[in-house]
């Protein structure tokens, strides 16, 4: 579980208790069943059932997920096992948790590691629309306001919106406005935004993410797309797919303390 112990290092000082998983949305718990470490989780969910029960609710197709996690790791009888179980399993999802209990200390502590004329000459926003899909916090939507005409955060994460909107206004930043959104449903009209970019946001159903992205740039409009990468080797399947003849983003890679960042870039014809 090397991920629980990279969060638990970024996110020290915060609790993390079984009920916060009440805080889980739907799309939140489709992630699970890739996510989870299974034998932790059955463990959890047997000493929950109401939480069984609510991610059966929120989202039902996990339901059989669960029923075959529950056939293959038998019952812990342990109370300390379990509660060892439980707070392990927490860490591994974390993230999550934390978009929805803590998004001021997300906010603190990720990184964006960007400067605005690394991503994009500010001069080149000027009276355009950006949007900033994926948006978390709203760092890139925050770094784009002072330069462009609108600019549309676009989360899923309703606490992750609402923290950005009260941030907004404590900031007097009157060009930003937050919509509710993913980046393979994105919530505009066609040819409607001049630049979109992402910031370690793409990748959960690539193909379907760059068509909406391309449905809703303008002609000549530019799709800009952050990753930070621990080494210089970009031999992924997500990077083959951007670069790829029929998606042909280009890539730059910038060095930065403790690894690369990358970026994708392209303008839509």
């Amino acid at each position: 579980m090397s991920y629980s112990k990279n969060l638990k290092k970024r996110f020290q000082g915060i609790t993390l208790v079984v009920e916060d998983l009440f805080l889980l949305e739907s799309f939140q718990i489709k992630y699970l069943i890739d996510r989870v470490p299974q034998m932790e989780f059955a463990a959890l969910l047997r000493a929950n059932p109401t939480i069984h029960n609510y991610f059966v609710t929120l989202y039902p197709p996990i339901g059989g997920f669960i029923s075959n996690l529950f056939k293959e790791h038998t019952i812990e009888k342990s109370s300390n096992t379990i509660e060892e179980n439980c707070n392990d399993l927490l860490w591994e999802i974390a993230d999550l948790i934390i978009y929805n209990k803590y998004p001021e200390v997300y906010d603190a502590n990720v990184e964006i590691a960007w400067e605005m004329n690394e991503i994009i000459q500010p001069k080149s926003l000027e009276g355009k629309v950006v949007a900033d899909v994926g948006a978390g916090s709203g760092r890139l939507a925050f770094l784009s306001a002072p330069f462009a005409e609108t600019v549309f955060a676009v989360e899923p994460v309703r606490n992750l919106r609402q923290f950005v909107k009260e941030k907004a206004i404590k900031e007097n930043v009157h060009n930003l406005f937050v919509v509710d959104g993913f980046l393979d449903s994105i919530p505009f009209p066609e040819n409607s935004v001049d630049v979109l970019m992402t910031s370690n946001a793409i990748g959960w159903n690539i193909e379907n993410e760059l068509k909406e992205i391309e449905r809703v740039l303008k002609p000549n409009g530019m799709a800009i797309h952050l990753l930070q990468s621990s080494d210089s080797n970009t031999d992924n399947t997500l990077h083959d797919f951007l670069i790829s003849p029929e998606w042909k983003y280009k890539c730059i890679k910038h060095h930065k303390r403790n690894g690369f960042k990358l970026k994708y870039i392209k303008t839509i014809e």
